[in-house]
């Protein structure tokens, strides 16, 4: 009876140094800076240019990492550096405009990754934009004067991201972009955001695309 006991005891001490060791383990990885990298299609707009549909498809590729700032390592903060092509494409019965807006972008957003593998990830912030180049056409040809009404800095941009990985390096995701301060330098129309005076044109687009998390 006493050996029983004693190997009842020894299977049960066993098995909860395991359990321990086994969330040691999930909770060190859980802290650790991961990366990863993603790219994919924009489907663009730009709001306040006599244009209103996502007809204007680019592309976009970034690497980020994150690292936790929450105990458990669900919160997470993520910093990326990204290239993406936004812009838009007027084309009406009085004008025919291409749109190429080349930007290096920098996506800072606080995240939380769902369920108990936390293959899903939403995540929201900021993703200030530096301009790298402008290409207008205007009825097929360069346009030159538009291509320079463009600021060389897009500040503060909001953006919202989803993600799901199928597998530990393999996911999809989706963002929402929306620029909050205006684009261009001068505007004959346009729209506005958050107050009146901050009139001109805003960048809109939607991202669709393939992660892969080392």
């Amino acid at each position: 009876m006493k050996k029983i006991v004693y190997l009842l005891l020894a299977v049960t001490m066993l098995t909860v140094s395991n359990n321990a060791e086994a969330q040691h383990r999930k909770r060190s990885h859980s802290r650790v800076f991961d990366l990863e990298l993603r790219g994919g299609v924009n489907f663009c707009q730009i709001d306040g240019d006599a244009a209103g549909s996502y007809n204007k498809i680019g592309f976009h590729g970034g690497v980020n990492t994150s690292f936790p700032i929450s105990d458990d390592g669900s919160f997470r903060f993520i910093v990326e550096l990204g290239l993406t092509q936004k812009g838009s494409q007027i084309n009406n019965s009085t004008l025919d405009r291409h749109i190429n807006l080349f930007y290096v972008e920098v996506p800072l957003m606080l995240a939380y990754d769902f369920l108990e593998q936390k293959p899903l990830r939403l995540a929201a912030g900021i993703a200030p934009a530096i301009l790298a180049k402008a290409k207008v056409t205007t009825d097929g040809s360069y346009d030159n004067l538009q291509s320079d009404n463009y600021k060389t800095l897009d500040p503060l941009p909001f953006c919202a991201s989803l993600r799901y990985r199928f597998s530990e390096h393999i996911g999809v995701d989706v963002r929402y972009y929306n620029s909050m301060l205006n684009i261009a330098k001068e505007n004959g129309s346009g729209t506005y955001r958050i107050f009146r005076s901050n009139k001109g044109q805003f960048s809109r687009l939607l991202q669709a695309g393939v992660t892969i998390t080392f």
